[in-house]
C-alpha cells in the first residue's frame, strides 16, 4: 500500500485544528474531570499531528542514520523511561482496582491505558527502531570490504 502524501499532510493540519477546538471546548466549562479528559484528547491530537508530520518526512526524504554514540544515549535514556512507565502501569492498575469512585476509576484507567502504550512504544524504539537506524563501524567496513565486489581493492 502506498500512502497518499497529500492526505498525510492534510491530516497534520486537521489534527492541529481538532486539538485547538478541543482545547477551547475544555475551557468552556469548569468540571475538572471533563476538562482533564477533553484536554487529554486534545494533547493526543497534537501528538497525532506530530506523528503525521514524521510520516511525511519518512515518505519525502531519506532519514539520517544514528551513530553508535547516539544509540548508546538513546538506549540509556529510554531504559530509565521504560522502568518508569512499568512502575506507572503497576500503580495505575493497582489504584484503578482499589478506588470505588467511577470518575476516579475512569481517569485512572485512561492513564493506565496510555502508560501501557508508552511502555510498548519505548520498548519498540529501543529494540526495533533505534538499532535498525544505527550505522555501526562494522557496517561501514562491511560496505568497504565484504559487500564490495573488489573487497577493498581497486576495482576495474
Amino acid at each position: 500500500m502506498v500512502l497518499d502524501m497529500n492526505k498525510i499532510l492534510e491530516m497534520v493540519d486537521e489534527e492541529k485544528r481538532y486539538a485547538e477546538e478541543l482545547e477551547k471546548l475544555s475551557e468552556s466549562f469548569r468540571h475538572p474531570v471533563l476538562q482533564g479528559l477533553i484536554k487529554g484528547i486534545s494533547m493526543d491530537s497534537r501528538k497525532h499531528s506530530i506523528l503525521y508530520a514524521a510520516i511525511a518526512d519518512l515518505l519525502r526524504e531519506t532519514q539520517p542514520g544514528l551513530s553508535e554514540e547516539e544509540l548508546e544515549i538513546i538506549e540509556e535514556s529510554i531504559e530509565k523511561h521504560i522502568e518508569m512507565e512499568a512502575e506507572m502501569v503497576r500503580l495505575t492498575s493497582q489504584w484503578s482496582e482499589e478506588v470505588d469512585d467511577p470518575r476516579l476509576k475512569l481517569l485512572l484507567k485512561a492513564i493506565h491505558e496510555d502508560e501501557i502504550k508508552h511502555h510498548k512504544i519505548l520498548l519498540d524504539i529501543k529494540d526495533k527502531l533505534a538499532r535498525r537506524e544505527t550505522i555501526t563501524e562494522a557496517d561501514i567496513w562491511d560496505a568497504i570490504w565484504k559487500d564490495s565486489p573488489w573487497h577493498g581493492s581497486p576495482g576495474g
